[in-house]
């Protein structure tokens, strides 16, 4: 007999403050840490928070979800204009440990397999989050490249400029705090099973290479926006020379006139 359980991930925060939520919690705490806060609501249902701002539901239902989502709401806000999710089913039966694209399938539903599967559910969601925002960045900076190799010139504002970088260095900062989170985590020592188990669902969910992919468009951005700013520089700068010469025309044009 198969048993289907399903995982829930929403990647709610930029990070969370595992401290300041756990009071606001009255569920049984397992384990806590700066990292994760770990969670359980009966018999097979579980929470697990991690500090890079997911929460991985595991079987509970949508009421229950929402109560506890605003309880945390009720202390950190409401997060991010547009989390990511990932969803991922969790079957529990007589058959050895397989990990598959939409599902996995696990003799039993120890606390150990199911942290290895809600951190790997976890950085999915947190990953598409940044991979979104990523990609909304380089388009930008993709539009003002085109008008800069087309027209020799862009539009570009000093707000816009400054969102831009300070967008980009926020979203890479937050990703390399935060480079812990793929490593493997305490239960791949157990056993060798659990070991292989993790790398099969980190492949299952193209983490690494997703992460590498990340870093290459975050690269690329920071480098098209500091060609934007030497431009923006060399422009201001151009402008500036340009005013003063105007400014110095002025002052001799004035005295000639009064001489006259």
């Amino acid at each position: 007999m198969t048993t289907g359980y399903l995982m829930q991930a929403i990647n709610l925060y930029d990070s969370i403050h595992i401290k300041s939520i756990r009071s606001v919690l009255s569920s049984r705490v397992i384990d806590s840490s700066p990292q994760e806060l770990r969670l359980q609501y009966g018999e097979n249902s579980f929470l697990f928070i991690y500090r890079f701002g997911c929460l991985v539901f595991f079987n509970m239902p949508n009421e229950q979800i929402d109560i506890e989502m605003g309880k945390i709401k009720s202390v950190l806000g409401n997060g991010l204009e547009n989390p990511t999710t990932e969803t991922y089913q969790v079957n529990v039966g007589d058959f050895p440990n397989r990990v598959e694209f939409e599902y996995v399938e696990v003799r039993d539903l120890s606390l150990d397999i199911l942290r290895l599967i809600a951190i790997s559910v976890g950085q999915s969601a947190a990953l598409e989050y940044f991979e979104v925002l990523a990609d909304r960045m380089l388009n930008e900076a993709s539009t003002f490249m085109e008008g800069l190799a087309n027209l020799g010139a862009v539009s570009l504002k000093t707000t816009s400029l400054l969102k831009m970088i300070g967008t980009s260095a926020r979203a890479r900062q937050h990703i390399i705090s935060n480079v812990a989170i793929l490593d493997p985590p305490d239960e791949t020592w157990k056993s060798k099973e659990l070991e292989e188990m993790f790398k099969e669902l980190q492949s299952n969910f193209d983490i690494e290479v997703r992460f590498r992919t990340l870093d290459r468009k975050l690269t690329l951005i920071q480098d098209n926006i500091e060609i934007l700013a030497d431009f923006t520089s060399s422009r201001r700068t151009t402008i500036l020379e340009a005013s003063v010469v105007a400014l110095i025309l002025i002052e001799i044009v004035l005295a000639l006139l009064h001489k006259r």
